[in-house]
């Protein structure tokens, strides 16, 4: 009898099914809130330059915390950091029901980035440390699907009530349940995750003044370490994380207002995009294990620009569903065998500060193009972020056909 089904899904054992059942027990109240977030601003009073500049100051927050993160990852150890961020990061919820107007929103924003940035690293790390070479897209595929099945009803259901309460009271009740959601995830991971950082990387009795004495010097040798190929990797990825946060807060805007859809409907679009992504991930991964990454990314690279076309031509819910299909497979496709890129790429030893490095930029990079968006939105066109972003895809995607090559060897 063969062992490649026992192999394939031992991972499941261990942390990353650890990750998968608290991360979709997150998501199970998660999903209500994060599709109809700018909606909550608008309703709140903002405006759409608003939307993008709550997102921008959250980003720009995130950048010390992160980089601390990074380095705390790299001694203090993941699970420590996951788990009391997380605690963290569910108590903040309750600042979103009780806000009281649009500008509230800044404070919740702004300590959900401070607790993330100190998270993610070792969030990342933690994660990829689980993986191995000959199956981490397939990993990292389950990792992405079945969390979000966990809240697949979820933002169906939230629609429903915005299209009967309002949006301001369903989404404080959403927020309510995201922190019940939450603590039970964040306990969980306190009970059950396993410290992964290597012997001979732990550091006895590190203090917040030693990382942060040591921090400079140590992202530096992290920095040398890097390959061409990563650096490479960094700038295309760089430009498609901008060129994403030019749209990614008005779809929902542009979907309700442009087009004239329902909550409800937009919800309901979101669980069909949930079971479309289950069905092409794990398929995708695996054949990005076997048969390399390149071959799955650089398609839907160049297939992307055009699903946004799609969306900002289409005329009603059918249409809408299918331009959002067409990004969901792409997506499913695509990111799997990008993040399995990332890692092969990625220095173990240096992993959790390369993470830093890599969520600094994003989060740089993810402001300026959350304001720019919603600039262009409110002053130009609803269609002009959608636009811009294809265009610099289909850049990305040049530059990559003409760089990217698979590894010699996949790092551990």
């Amino acid at each position: 009898m063969s062992r490649e089904p026992e192999s394939r899904w031992a991972f499941l054992k261990g942390n990353i099914g650890v990750m998968i059942l608290t991360s979709g027990i997150w998501s199970l109240a998660g999903a209500m809130t994060w599709p109809f977030f700018s909606l909550y601003v608008l309703g709140l009073g903002g405006t759409y330059v608003d939307i993008g500049l709550i997102s921008a100051v959250g980003a720009m927050v995130r950048i010390l915390p992160t980089f601390i993160g990074g380095y705390l990852a790299d001694s203090l150890g993941r699970k420590r950091m996951v788990y009391s961020m997380s605690f963290l990061l569910s108590f903040t919820q309750l600042l979103y029901v009780l806000a009281p107007h649009y500008r509230f929103l800044l404070l919740p924003a702004a300590l959900e980035a401070l607790w993330s940035g100190l998270r993610d690293p070792a969030f990342s790390a933690i994660i990829a440390d689980s993986t191995r070479p000959e199956n981490r897209a397939f990993s990292y595929a389950v990792w992405n699907i079945v969390p979000p099945l966990f809240g697949l009803l979820s933002p169906y259901l939230s629609g429903l009530l915005m299209d009967r309460y309002g949006v301001v009271r369903a989404m404080r009740w959403a927020y309510l349940a995201v922190f019940t959601t939450s603590f039970i995830a964040s306990l969980l991971r306190y009970k059950l995750l396993e410290e992964t950082l290597l012997p001979k990387a732990e550091r006895e009795g590190v203090s917040l003044r030693t990382a942060v004495g040591e921090l400079l010097s140590d992202f530096r040798r992290t920095v040398r370490s890097l390959s061409k190929q990563l650096w490479v990797f960094f700038a295309v990825d760089f430009t498609f994380n901008f060129a994403g946060s030019l749209c990614g807060p008005y779809f929902v805007t542009y979907a309700t207002e442009e087009i004239g859809l329902t909550a409800a409907q937009w919800g309901f679009i979101s669980t069909i995009l949930t079971l479309i992504s289950t069905g092409v991930r794990l398929p995708a991964a695996w054949a990005s294990d076997r048969y390399g990454r390149l071959k799955f990314m650089l398609p839907c690279m160049f297939l992307w620009p055009v699903t946004f076309f799609l969306f900002v031509n289409a005329e009603g819910f059918s249409q809408v569903m299918v331009a959002r299909a067409a990004m969901t497979v792409l997506d499913s496709v695509g990111v799997p065998a990008w993040q399995a890129f990332f890692v092969d790429l990625s220095p173990r030893e240096h992993r959790g500060r390369i993470n830093a490095i890599a969520s600094v930029s994003w989060a740089i990079i993810g402001s300026a193009g959350s304001v720019a968006g919603g600039a262009l939105y409110e002053g130009f066109s609803a269609r002009a972020p959608f636009l811009v972003t294809a265009a610099l895809q289909f850049v990305g995607a040049v530059v990559a056909l003409l760089t990217f090559r698979e590894p010699s060897r996949r790092e551990e």
